[in-house]
């Protein structure tokens, strides 16, 4: 079984053979150091309700969005 991480910078995506929430990588895309979020994460951020949402949150990064989100409580994580 492989887990789908994100890079949060252009959205690329690479896999890995354990599930942890986030993975800090260099993108084989775009050569950006930083990191890359579990699909289950960003999935999360796409179900946020728009009128919920700065004005620039498009142009934020993945894991600058997910931090956003913890902080102003629109989403919570649960332990497995």
């Amino acid at each position: 079984m492989t887990e789908t991480y994100v890079c949060s910078h252009c959205e690329a995506t690479v896999t890995r053979p354990f599930e942890i929430r986030s993975l800090i990588r260099t993108c084989d895309e775009c050569d950006e150091n930083g990191r890359f979020l579990h699909e289950s994460l960003v999935e999360s951020l796409h179900s946020l309700p728009d009128e919920e949402l700065p004005d620039d949150w498009e142009t934020l990064p993945l894991d600058e969005r997910f931090e956003l989100a913890l902080r102003q409580g629109l989403i919570q994580l649960t332990r497995k």
